[in-house]
């Protein structure tokens, strides 16, 4: 009997909460006889099973701490493994164990950590953390016996700098869902008040690294001409010093009328947002292969992007390019897409063309089926 056990014990939000989701609903596609998922109590709501081949454990303690998370997929899930005579495993959150009685494939889904300036933006203690993260990730990333990466980037990136071995990685960009899509009619409370004005979005949970002062800084500029333009700000706010600051630059730039902050959205809501915004900019300078720029070109927004990472290979020539570290340029191509309503229109089909050439959830769940059936040992017997 081939057991497929997959761990779902690590923190997820945003983009990893629809790739749990989007596993699950297509558990179907794997080739296995029996499935195993490891979760804890913070993400069980994401779980509905409807088939008897698979068995929910939850893993309750890992929810307690990111140490004893850690103790748990680096001492204790090795040996359980044996117990419940799982076959493969399967770690879609970015780390696996160092050490392992079977084969294991995992998911690098963050880039982040391997950025050397990523760190300067956040305090001492989260950039320890970040720092052993990374460390965990590139140690399990070479005994692995497969690992998933979502851009060329990445996968380059490891087998430059770490000397991972390029013939057991594959890249599977990840992001189209049936959730995002362009929409002509708005019904959510608060994307409805935006249906006849013109606005820049951009969707992001506000962290350090976000770049979000780079974007406040080229609004304040632009809309000394156009005072009919809002920004409109989306998404949650785990660090609350860097919400405060961003506020108070508002503030002390005088567009603090103009700039809307939205606070988290439901994906219908951001739906409604994609589609309704003049345009979308994106100024996160650290990306693997960024969800929100998919779900953007998905509902067609035309886009501007920094020009660093992984963004070039997710949209290609459905963007915009800039420095995320100018503001003069990032004024320009405001300027240069806010003023010609022709270019935004052309920008918008190029974001619908590329959303279709990117995987959707299915799709993603075959590709990582057939890998992690080639890493089955004696598969001819098993």
């Amino acid at each position: 009997m081939r057991i497929l056990a997959i761990d779902l014990t690590y923190a997820s939000f945003g983009g990893a909460d629809t790739q749990i989701t989007q596993i699950m609903k297509n558990i179907d596609v794997y080739d296995f006889d029996r499935y195993i998922i490891y979760m804890n109590n913070e993400n069980a709501e994401l779980f509905e099973v409807n088939s008897n081949n698979v068995s929910l454990i939850n893993v309750r303690y890992t929810s307690k701490s990111l140490l004893i998370r850690i103790l748990w997929q680096q001492i204790i899930l090795p040996f359980r493994l044996i117990y419940d005579d799982a076959t493969v495993l399967f770690s879609p959150g970015n780390i696996s164990p160092i050490f392992s009685f079977i084969n294991t494939a995992q998911w690098i889904g963050t880039i982040g950590p391997f950025e050397r300036d990523f760190y300067r933006h956040f305090p001492l203690k989260n950039k320890i953390l970040l720092f052993f993260n990374k460390l965990l990730m590139q140690f399990s990333s070479l005994t692995s016996e497969h690992v998933f990466f979502e851009s060329n980037y990445t996968l380059n990136l490891f087998v430059k700098k770490y000397k991972f071995s390029r013939e057991k990685g594959s890249v599977i960009n990840i992001g189209s869902g049936e959730m995002f899509f362009p929409v002509d009619k708005y019904y959510e409370l608060k994307v409805s008040p935006f249906v006849n004005k013109k606005f820049i979005l951009t969707v992001s949970h506000l962290y350090p690294y976000k770049n979000i002062e780079v974007l406040l800084e080229a609004f304040s500029q632009y809309s000394h001409d156009d005072e009919e333009t809002y920004l409109v700000i989306a998404g949650s706010t785990p660090f609350k010093k860097y919400f405060d600051k961003i506020s108070a630059l508002s503030e002390s730039l005088g567009i603090s009328d103009r700039v809307i902050f939205l606070g988290k959205m439901n994906q219908s809501e951001l739906r409604e947002l994609y589609s309704l915004c003049t345009l979308f900019v994106f100024t996160s300078p650290y990306e693997n292969f960024a969800y929100t720029l998919v779900e953007a070109m998905s509902c067609g927004a035309p886009i501007i992007s920094t020009n660093t990472t992984a963004m070039p290979e997710t949209c290609e020539s459905a963007a915009i390019y800039f420095d995320p570290f100018s503001v003069s340029d990032l004024i320009d191509k405001i300027i240069k897409l806010m003023s010609n309503e022709n270019l935004r229109l052309k920008y918008k089909e190029l974001s619908i063309k590329q959303s279709r050439n990117i995987n959707d959830y299915r799709e993603v769940n075959i590709k990582t089926n057939a890998a992690l059936c080639g890493i089955i040992p004696n598969r001819n017997d098993a």
